[in-house]
């Protein structure tokens, strides 16, 4: 099978989790000896991030011209047998082959006041359209295939739940140098709370927080915290906070960290705090099961689904109610008996899985 997957949307360090789940996603399903040939189509800002070899092919799709109009002349002179976009929507919209997509979620239908007025418009116009034209829809939680089906009134053997995993670096054996590496560079002490999210809206760092200045002023607790992330559009809002309310001395912003920083970042954590409105998986969840740090998190949304029992929930539009949370994770029994849920809920996960279901749904439409 000749397997087109389109990766122009992919902006290297920009998009959080739908990156990993690209990148690790064609890791595992084209190391498979099975025969199919991959063509990966770039544009220039993301060419160089992605490589050939053996059953995969590059092919670069220039900016300055109709995009649709040269994607239509290579999958007809490739003759793919398959197209598969795997960041959101399809294109070409009107693709004559075979197609699948992946809608990781459909967060603007729940929280509209979360987008630009543009975007909005744009996600309202072709979420469900390439819902409908595509010959199957990839999700990553059962979660987001209920809310797709209900929203889109799609047929339900049309939508299929592939769970992710944490990324390939997480799966790396320990490299103390590196570790020691990562901890000067940051200049971190052991033992911080961690929450690796861009600051989109609906990553809440607001209301944690808050939690965090609760803690300060009516317990006299100064929790440290790491985040990581790039700037999106709740940016300026979280950083005035922080500055608002002094909370500079317990808090480290890093930004972007290159992927191979990570395991270290988590394993010198004393735990995670994922305080999301909505998700559609959260690879930061199952992260932090594989590098064996607590998890305190969200009950909204597929995070529920992920974290299992291996989770200390909370109500995310309740500062209180992180507040408490954040408390309880410093005790040693409550961290113990969490981990050890988190070793046990990450079996759950696998690329290979990932991969294996993913290319059972590409079989099916190919031959339809």
């Amino acid at each position: 099978m000749k397997i087109g997957v389109s990766l122009i949307p992919v902006i290297p360090g920009k998009i959080g989790g739908m990156e990993q789940y690209v990148r690790n996603l064609l890791s595992y399903s084209t190391n498979a000896k099975d025969g199919h040939t991959w063509y990966l189509f770039l544009a220039a800002h993301n060419f160089h991030t992605f490589q050939a070899q053996g059953n995969v092919q590059k092919v670069m799709i220039m900016q300055n011209a109709s995009i649709d109009q040269q994607l239509h002349r290579w999958i007809q002179g490739l003759r793919l047998d398959l197209w598969f976009c795997p960041l959101l929507v399809l294109q070409p919209a009107d693709v004559t082959i075979p197609s699948v997509i992946n809608i990781p979620d459909i967060q603007h239908e729940y929280y509209p006041q979360f987008f630009e007025p543009n975007i909005l418009k744009w996600r309202l116009t072709n979420y469900r359209s390439s819902a409908q034209r595509s010959n199957a829809v990839l999700t990553l939680s059962e979660y987001s295939r209920q809310t797709i089906l209900h929203k889109f009134q799609l047929p339900p053997q049309k939508v299929h739940t592939i769970h992710l995993d944490a990324s390939k670096e997480f799966a790396l054996p320990f490299d103390a140098a590196q570790s020691e590496r990562v901890l000067q560079k940051y200049q971190l002490t052991p033992g911080y709370g961690f929450y690796p999210a861009n600051t989109w809206h609906h990553k809440n760092h607001l209301n944690l927080l808050k939690a965090l200045v609760l803690l300060r002023d009516n317990h006299g607790l100064r929790i440290p915290m790491v985040f990581t992330g790039s700037s999106q559009e709740a940016h300026e809002s979280v950083m005035a906070y922080i500055s608002q309310n002094q909370l500079w001395d317990q808090i480290k912003w890093l930004s972007y960290v290159p992927q191979n920083e990570m395991p270290y970042l988590y394993r010198h954590a004393g735990f995670l705090c994922f305080p999301s409105l909505f998700e559609g998986f959260g690879i930061p969840l199952v992260e932090a099961m594989r590098a064996q740090i607590p998890i305190i998190s969200s009950n909204c949304g597929s995070i529920p689904e992920v974290v299992g029992d291996a989770s200390l929930l909370f109500d995310p539009i309740r500062p209180d109610d992180i507040a408490a949370k954040l408390s309880a994770i410093q005790q040693p029994e409550i961290r113990e008996d969490l981990i050890a849920k988190g070793n046990a809920q990450a079996k759950r996960f696998s690329w290979e899985k990932c991969a294996r279901d993913t290319l059972a749904v590409f079989r099916s439409v190919a031959r339809k």
